[in-house]
């Protein structure tokens, strides 16, 4: 619920080593009367600029006056994080419902069952709502379009989602094709489609939908932070995830932005 947790976490925990560490030598010096006010005037100015730092750094959401199903899907754990998680976040904070459908527990590129726990832990450090991680074989989804496609619809008719987040066709990964393909299938009867941005995207992504994201980078980089197994690649890097911000938003005329594709969108007016 604030920008830089990971800092202010960091800031709280050495201040209460330090006054720990304050109050014991208090018991053991014979000067303790001293070090014990001294203490105790910096623990009221450390509390004061902390509290002061919190209230700052809340994240201030106006609530949706029309809140919204949203179904986001990606081929493998992590893939939603990577793409739109500051979006997701975003969405969630107005009071949006979000069901996330990820299709493969990612075996080919790191440990399944660690990835599919990182997984639940991203998803519900965005506030999604509800995740369900599917079998499908990794690397191999291209040979499952249609049943794949079928499961999606199988959500669509239950969740009846307005806004639906894939991945894009112009992607050099097979299974993020297929999830692309998949998704336009399934969801051929909704009228507002959107797709992301992944790492292995190529220069054919032409994103023509930004969301403002300038509030939610660190939540962003926080719930990749999640993905324990994947953290030592490159494009999971914090200033990667920065730098892409910054250049989308460079487009948007914005701060921080992600991009998105537009297949087919709805504007509420």
């Amino acid at each position: 619920m604030v920008r830089k947790s990971r800092a202010i976490f960091w800031i709280i925990l050495a201040s209460n080593i330090f006054s720990a560490t304050l109050q014991l030598y208090c018991l053991i010096s014979k000067d303790s009367n001293i070090w014990y006010q001294l203490g105790d005037c910096l623990g009221i100015i450390g509390q004061s600029a902390l509290l002061i730092g919190v209230v700052w750094m809340k994240l201030i959401v106006e609530p949706s006056s029309k809140p919204r199903k949203i179904l986001v899907l990606g081929a493998h754990p992590d893939d939603i994080e990577i793409a739109c998680g500051g979006s997701l976040a975003k969405l969630r904070d107005a009071g949006h419902t979000i069901v996330g459908l990820i299709v493969s527990g990612g075996e080919c590129g790191g440990n399944s069952s660690s990835r599919r726990r990182e997984a639940m832990k991203g998803a519900e450090f965005l506030g999604i709502n509800k995740v369900e991680i599917m079998d499908f074989p990794d690397t191999k989804l291209d040979n499952f379009v249609l049943e794949i496609s079928k499961e999606i619809e199988t959500v669509v008719n239950e969740l009846k989602p307005d806004i639906v987040f894939t991945h894009s066709i112009h992607d050099i990964h097979q299974d993020h094709r297929a999830v692309h393909y998949a998704t336009l299938r399934a969801c051929r009867n909704l009228s507002t489609i959107l797709c992301y941005e992944s790492p292995s995207i190529t220069q054919h992504f032409r994103p023509d939908v930004f969301v403002n994201i300038e509030q939610y980078i660190d939540i962003k980089i926080e719930s990749i932070r999640k993905h324990e197994d994947q953290n030592k690649k490159r494009y999971v890097q914090p200033e990667q995830v920065y730098g892409k911000a910054i250049f989308r938003g460079t487009q948007a005329k914005l701060e921080k932005a992600e991009g998105f594709e537009a297949i087919r969108i709805s504007l509420p007016i």
